[in-house]
């Protein structure tokens, strides 16, 4: 073959070669940015179906801290009548000047006896409208705490969407790093300011008479029937107490997150242990393991 030859057909296999090579190139490229556009799709999806999900959990819990907030200022009321009646009673306790009778038969005139009688009049309504706010603020805080189980429960199967919106997202964006990490990214950062605004909510502390125990607690999952024939499943506000009657309404407070739950069921027989919350208030709380607690009864 002649040297002319030889350099034509190396001129031909390079000029072939190029050609292949600006065909294929964009053939390369292109899966690539269909698949950064399709991972954008994903985690925009995923982002939206979790973003519905916080704002129902957002709106749920936003009920709850208002009625928690009611149920405050009711036992706050509640307490406040009971300390004024047993001031009262102490007074006249220790003082027999204080007793009726004897402020009637200490009386040296008509007209002071007419005061007396005044007086007394005066401290006889003054403890029934104790009393009568006393019956209210009790009524009050029955009622909240009541409404606090079904709004809890509704909590409780919220946070459950929530965690199940994100678990999915995970699940179908594994397959990508870039797309699971833009979606932590966006989601933790909706946590983060949503966080935030709960923080600026006002909320009380909480008065009564608080005591402390050791819980543990049911399964997340748990089904069965308690002991008072009550129906249990996994979002119900319930707790065992060995002899607590049934219906007690009992608020608890751990980790800093509050829920009332009804005495529903028997035990625990652990030694140690005072309570065994129902598979709603572990998730409301939080709850896992055996831990101290905070609670208060809120009515028998």
């Amino acid at each position: 073959m002649s040297h002319r030859r030889i350099v034509a057909l190396t001129l031909a296999v390079a000029l072939v070669t190029g050609l292949i090579g600006l065909h294929s190139t964009p053939a390369k490229a292109a899966p690539a940015a269909e698949q950064t556009s399709s991972d954008r799709a994903a985690v925009d999806r995923a982002v939206s179906l979790y973003e519905v999900a916080r704002a129902k959990s957002a709106e749920v819990d936003s009920r709850v801290n208002t009625a928690r907030l009611e149920l405050d200022r009711a036992i706050t009321a509640e307490k406040q009548c009971q300390d004024r009646l047993r001031m009262r009673a102490t007074a006249i306790y220790r003082s027999t000047n204080d007793s009726p009778l004897m402020l009637l038969l200490g009386a040296s005139t008509i007209q002071d006896l007419t005061a007396r009688l005044d007086l007394l009049e005066r401290l006889a309504r003054n403890d029934i409208e104790n009393l009568r706010a006393l019956k209210a603020a009790r009524a009050r805080a029955k009622a909240t705490a009541t409404e606090m189980l079904d709004l809890q429960a509704e909590e409780a199967r919220a946070l459950d969407a929530l965690a199940g919106e994100a678990a999915a997202a995970k699940k179908q964006l594994s397959a990508s790093e870039a797309a699971l990490a833009a979606y932590k990214a966006r989601t933790a950062a909706s946590a983060k300011a949503a966080a935030a605004k709960k923080d600026e909510t006002p909320r009380l502390s909480g008065s009564g008479a608080w005591k402390t125990a050791i819980a543990s607690h049911y399964g997340r999952n748990f089904t069965g029937r308690g002991a008072s024939g009550e129906t249990i499943g996994p979002y119900s506000m319930i707790v065992a107490h060995k002899t607590l009657p049934f219906g007690t309404l009992i608020e608890f407070e751990y980790g800093g997150k509050r829920a009332v739950a009804r005495v529903a069921d028997r035990g625990p027989y652990t030694k140690g242990r005072t309570f065994d919350l129902g598979p709603g208030v572990v998730r409301v709380l939080d709850f896992s393991g055996v831990h101290e607690v905070r609670y208060r009864i809120i009515t028998k």
